[in-house]
């Protein structure tokens, strides 16, 4: 894959992570926050269809690479079943609902973080179990360092969205909570995109050795002996004269 390609891929969803906030903003001004720092609002939507497309990718990645025989590919199948659950969990707001209709009633809350709201440390755990299976992503992601370079900055851009959804919002005004999800938000989208950018490109590197194995590959005539088979002979049909064939010219 060429570089102009990868820059197209990496500037095309890198404004598009600036002119969705900016265009969401301006649809409900002055209200600007309104469809972005809360749930279930189109700026959720944008980050789960994004997620979506992640985990597409992730999955025609892992069939390409079983084609080609390509290095492992457990990593592929792995982010797909996370980027389609964490898409889920956008679109529907899941874990907000275990948050607030279980463990939030209940205090329940991990000991030693006293910063975290009740029950606000899901995705904390569930960042966690990211980071336990990340050695096998990475070793599926290959050594392209702009496949690696755009995963790792989905990665940082994760560990500020965790770690600023697990700040209790009791804690700050009213003000500034609409300042810091909006920002929150905006850098989960910004993390998705990453993570999509990521995976396309890992996609594109494999389709782009599938077609030079195929193009390096003989190609074999409809019903061409295959190399070491006889020649098999043709009978002619019934009541005709038998033809000699001519034999090859020896070039």
């Amino acid at each position: 894959m060429s570089r102009r390609s990868r820059r197209v891929v990496v500037v095309a969803l890198a404004v598009a992570g600036m002119v969705v906030p900016v265009l969401l903003a301006a649809a409900q001004y002055p209200t600007w926050w309104v469809w972005i720092a809360p749930e279930q609002v189109p700026m959720t939507w944008f980050q789960s269809v994004t997620l979506v497309v992640a985990g597409v990718m992730s999955l025609l990645a892992w069939y390409v690479a079983g084609i080609i025989g390509r290095g492992p590919r457990l990593g592929h199948s792995l982010l797909a079943v996370g980027f389609l659950a964490l898409a889920l969990d956008e679109r529907f707001a899941l874990h907000e609902r275990v948050r607030d209709g279980i463990l939030a009633p209940r205090d329940v809350r991990l000991p030693g973080l006293t910063w975290v709201a009740p029950g606000d440390f899901i995705l904390i755990l569930v960042a966690l179990a990211g980071l336990l299976v990340l050695p096998l992503v990475v070793r599926s992601l290959g050594r392209d360092r702009w496949v690696r370079g755009l995963f790792v900055l989905g990665i940082g851009l994760s560990v500020v969205s965790v770690g600023t959804d697990s700040i209790d919002p009791s804690t700050w005004s009213v003000q500034a909570e609409r300042v810091q999800q909006s920002l929150e938000e905006c850098v989960e989208l910004w993390a998705g995109l990453s993570y999509l950018a990521a995976v396309t490109l890992r996609l594109l590197g494999l389709v782009d050795r599938l077609a030079q194995r195929s193009a390096a590959e003989p190609v074999v005539a409809v019903g061409a002996p295959r190399d070491g088979a006889a020649h098999e002979p043709v009978d002619a049909p019934i009541g005709s004269p038998a033809r000699e064939v001519d034999p090859e010219p020896v070039s």
